[in-house]
C-alpha cells in the first residue's frame, strides 16, 4: 500500500515537473524570448549533466533488463528446494557462498538488485543474498578482468577482491535478519501469473515486472547523481584526497556521486595517479555497493529500514577497511 502512495506521489511530482516546464517553454514563445531556450540548452553545465545522465541511463539500463531476465528465468526454472540444497544454513558459510554467486550470475551493479531480490525471495539464507548484492558486481569475472586491464597489477585485482569479499560477508553476517520478509518490499501482482502461460511467458512476465519496477528508480537515481557530478567540482575531492585518511574519505564519496558502471570504474580509478592504491581501491568498491543510482532503486527493492542499515554499515565498514589498508601498505 505504501509502495503504491509513494508511486502516485511520484507521477504527480512529473506531472507537475512537466507542466512547468510546458509553461515555461510557451511564455518563452509568446514573449518572442524563445532564443534564450537555445542559449540555455548551450550552456555547458546543463551539457555535461545531459551527457553523464545518458552515459549512466546507457549503462545502466541493458545490466537491469540482463538481472531481471536473470531474475526471471531463477523464478520460473529453478525450485526453492534446489537453493536450499546449495547454500548452508549457517550465517557466516551462507554469506561466504553468496559471495561468489556472482561467478554463476556476473551482473553489474545496476544488474544486482533484481536477482538478489530474487534468490532471497526463493529462499535462500538473508545472510548470503546481502553478501550476493554487495559481492557480485565485484566479484565476477568480468570485474577483475577489467581491473587488471586498467591497473596491470595483480596488487589491485587481489587487493579490490579481498576489500569487498570481506566487507560483503562481513555486512551479511552483520545486519541479515532470519526473516526475509524483514528485508523485501511485495509488490502488487508480482506473483499472479496466468495459468495458461507457458514457461517462456512467465519468465519474460517476471522480467518486465522488475525491469519496470528498477528502471523508473534507475532513472531518478541517475539524474540525482549527474546533478551532484556536475554541480560539485573534483577539485574539491582532490585537494584534500592528499591526507591519507581523508583520501579514503573523499573517494568514497567520489565514487558515490560518480555512479560508475562496475566494469568500468577501475579505468577511472587509474587515473588518480597521484592518491595512494587504497584510496583507488575503496573508490572501486564504495560505487558498485552504494552509488547514489543504486540507493535510489535499493529502496525500491527493499524496506527503508533495511536499506538504511545497509548503507551505514556499507560505508563505515569499508571507511575502516581503507585506513586499515592503508597504513598496512604504508
Amino acid at each position: 500500500m505504501k509502495a503504491k502512495k509513494n508511486e502516485e506521489k511520484l507521477k504527480k511530482i512529473l506531472i507537475f515537473i512537466g507542466v512547468v516546464i510546458s509553461f515555461l517553454v510557451l511564455n518563452l514563445w509568446q514573449s518572442g524570448s524563445l532564443n534564450q531556450l537555445n542559449q540555455i540548452i548551450k550552456n555547458p553545465k546543463l551539457q555535461a549533466f545531459t551527457i553523464i545522465l545518458l552515459a549512466i541511463l546507457i549503462e545502466g539500463f541493458p545490466f537491469i533488463l540482463i538481472g531481471s531476465l536473470i531474475s526471471g528465468s531463477i523464478e520460473v526454472l529453478v525450485p526453492e528446494e534446489k537453493f536450499k540444497k546449495i547454500f548452508p544454513q549457517g550465517k557466516f558459510s551462507s554469506a561466504i557462498v553468496g559471495s561468489f554467486f556472482g561467478f554463476l550470475f556476473p551482473v553489474c551493479s545496476c544488474g544486482e538488485i533484481p536477482v538478489s531480490r530474487r534468490l532471497i525471495k526463493k529462499g535462500i539464507p538473508t545472510s548470503a543474498g546481502i553478501s550476493y548484492l554487495l559481492a557480485t558486481a565485484i566479484i565476477n569475472p568480468i570485474t577483475l578482468f577489467s581491473t587488471y586491464l586498467a591497473f596491470s597489477s595483480f596488487k589491485m585485482v587481489l587487493g579490490r577482491f579481498l576489500v569487498a569479499f570481506i566487507c560483503s560477508v562481513f555486512i551479511g553476517i552483520l545486519i541479515a535478519p532470519k526473516n526475509k520478509d524483514e528485508i523485501l518490499k511485495e509488490y502488487e501482482d508480482e506473483d499472479n501469473h496466468n495459468e495458461n502461460f507457458s514457461k517462456i511467458d512467465e519468465i519474460f512476465f517476471h522480467s518486465e515486472n522488475d525491469f519496470l519496477i528498477m528502471g523508473k528508480y534507475l532513472i531518478i537515481g541517475a539524474t540525482l547523481a549527474s546533478l551532484f557530478s556536475t554541480f560539485i567540482p573534483r577539485e574539491v575531492f582532490l585537494t584534500i584526497g592528499r591526507n591519507k585518511i581523508l583520501s579514503i574519505l573523499s573517494m568514497q564519496i567520489l565514487s558515490i556521486i560518480l555512479s560508475l558502471c562496475s566494469y568500468a570504474d577501475a579505468f577511472v580509478a587509474n587515473s588518480f595517479t597521484y592518491l595512494p592504491d587504497m584510496s583507488k581501491i575503496i573508490f572501486m568498491i564504495s560505487g558498485p555497493m552504494m552509488s547514489i543510482s543504486l540507493i535510489i532503486v535499493y529502496f525500491a527493492a527493499f524496506k527503508e529500514k533495511f536499506v538504511k542499515k545497509l548503507l551505514i554499515s556499507v560505508f563505515l565498514t569499508l571507511f575502516i577497511l581503507g585506513i586499515f589498508g592503508s597504513f598496512i601498505q604504508g
